[in-house]
């Protein structure tokens, strides 16, 4: 399947501490901005919780601010935000733009 710009996604890779509410504050963010993922998937990895939240991109324009906030909960370490760009990404990887942010 070919995507086009309607259907860019934005993809969050979280890594964060193993927390109870590590999960429902992530989410908060995007119900704050009334956004549903298209993918939200999660695994424990000893003291680690490894977090992907994938959206449509014309959902929520403001995916690198929603970025910054989830590199701002306090037991969030990393967070990589990484936006396929449609065609020219399902071509050859050139239409993928990234926000990485660091915890602290």
């Amino acid at each position: 399947m070919t995507m086009t710009r309607d259907d860019a996604q934005v993809v969050f890779h979280v890594v964060g501490m193993t927390d109870t509410n590590l999960l429902p504050r992530l989410l908060e963010h995007f119900c704050l901005r009334d956004v549903v993922p298209d993918r939200v998937a999660a695994e424990r990895h000893g003291d680690e919780m490894r977090v992907t939240i994938a959206i449509r991109r014309d959902a929520c324009p403001e995916w690198e601010a929603v970025a910054r906030k989830l590199g701002q909960i306090f037991v969030v370490k990393s967070v990589l935000a990484s936006v396929s760009d449609g065609v020219a990404a399902a071509a050859d990887d050139q239409g993928t733009e990234a926000l990485q942010t660091a915890a602290g």
